[in-house]
């Protein structure tokens, strides 16, 4: 059974059973080597499965019947221990699923269990040391990105058919871009969020992670129906991003390929100016405000010996945060909301790279890994990350395309049109 390529269309028409044994085997077998999964519910994954199995076969079959999900380890499963990949919460049973979950199970899917995450969702390596260090799937003893790369190698390998994981500054898309996946950041409370363990509230994002665009949108359907997609005619790139500062060039090559592409279905790509943004300013911003809040959250775990040294100074830099550095940061910040607003009165969509590298090794994270994907968290806007080519290593890189408010459905038919052209999903060779 070629699970990475089954799709959730060919899920719900399948045998249940089967295919959650499929999967619950392949993680047996497979995540040994790339550390995704850190609790499974075997017992619970195969009820639903039975229950899905009678459904489909007397035609009663639910959106997401029998389709098996990873969950980041920060959102609420019943029974499993919300750790937000804080080793001091190993013990914090959830009593109760968090209202997402509660929406895929009302939609038929099976909850295999909790997939790794980068500390307290402050980071974007997935460089866990209680949980594991979580491997890209296309090339092993490289990052699968963070905060929610458990989410995304999980889907890229063939471990589970879709995953949700959770974005404030990128923690979707990134890991979406370096495993090869798709990723969907809603608008600021297009998912409910309740049993969610919280970054910075008013940045984070539930979003779905899946093998197509297809697939994201089935997803979507479940955990936030909305109304039709907008006709997209215009595109904007920015200025700013356009120069390509420290972009490797497979992401230059993916971005003129995605221009071309949509210049090829008759949309008009227009480059617009951005003179007032500073994009690591702004990343930069984004960063301290949720350390910040990351120092009010975890204020108890830092009583115990529960978190790791670094976890503890990233809080201490957010808590000693200067105040002309916050309200700096806050002007930063204020320029992108207002740029981006703006852009997109006059185009329906903007595109830009998801990242400006692809998956690198252990231990060598840049800084600039959210310049790009932190924008549309500070302006509150929709964004999904695609793929869009491969580095010369072999490793995937993607673009995005950011919407305005309430465009999640546009940004998935734009998205679908891309993606028939570039055709540039791959799964991981050695995970077929």
């Amino acid at each position: 059974m070629n699970l990475h390529r089954l799709s959730i269309a060919a899920i719900r028409q399948g045998d249940a059973v089967a295919i959650t044994e499929a999967y619950l085997d392949r993680i047996a077998c497979l995540d040994c080597r790339i550390a995704t999964f850190t609790a499974l519910d075997v017992a619970g994954a195969r009820a639903a499965a039975a229950e899905s199995a009678v459904r489909i076969a007397s035609g009663t079959a639910r959106p997401l019947e029998g389709v098996p999900f990873g969950i980041k380890a920060n959102i609420d499963v019943a029974g499993l221990a919300t750790t937000a990949g804080v080793e001091a919460r190993r013990g914090s049973i959830a009593i109760a699923d968090a209202a997402v979950v509660t929406l895929l199970r009302s939609a038929g899917a099976v909850i295999l269990g909790h997939v790794n995450m980068h500390e307290a969702a402050l980071g974007a390596t997935t460089d866990n040391i209680a949980y594991g260090r979580t491997m890209n799937p296309h090339r092993i003893g490289h990052t699968a990105g963070g905060s929610s790369g458990g989410s995304g190698a999980a889907v890229a390998a063939g471990l589970c058919a879709a995953a949700l994981g959770t974005d404030t500054l990128g923690s979707v898309r990134i890991p979406a871009a370096y495993n090869g996946v798709y990723g969907l950041k809603p608008g600021p409370g297009v998912i409910p969020d309740a049993g969610l363990v919280p970054l910075a509230q008013h940045l984070d994002a539930i979003g779905p992670l899946a093998r197509s665009v297809a697939d994201l949108a089935a997803v979507m359907a479940v955990l936030a129906p909305s109304g039709e997609a907008e006709p997209v005619t215009r595109v904007a790139t920015l200025r700013m991003v356009d120069d390509f500062a420290g972009c490797e060039p497979a992401v230059v090559a993916g971005m003129a390929a995605a221009v071309a592409a949509l210049r090829g279905l008759g949309i008009d790509v227009t480059q617009v100016e951005t003179p007032t943004l500073d994009l690591p300013a702004a990343r930069m911003a984004g960063f301290i405000e949720s350390a910040r809040a990351a120092a009010i959250t975890f204020a108890d775990d830092r009583k115990t010996s529960g978190i790791s040294k670094y976890f503890n100074m990233l809080l201490d830099l957010g808590a000693a945060a200067a105040p002309d550095s916050l309200v700096s940061g806050k002007a930063a910040m204020a320029a992108v909301r207002d740029t981006l607003h703006r852009i997109l009165d006059g185009a329906e969509v903007i595109l830009m790279p998801t990242a400006p590298q692809a998956a690198f090794a252990h231990g060598r994270a840049p800084h600039n890994q959210a310049d790009f994907t932190a924008l549309a968290n500070i302006a509150g806007l929709p964004a999904l990350s695609l793929p869009s080519g491969l580095s010369a290593e072999g490793l995937p890189v993607a673009v995005q395309l950011v919407g305005r408010p309430g465009g999640e459905a546009t940004l998935l038919g734009l998205a679908a049109r891309l993606d028939a052209v570039l055709n540039a999903y791959h799964y991981p060779v050695e995970f077929a």
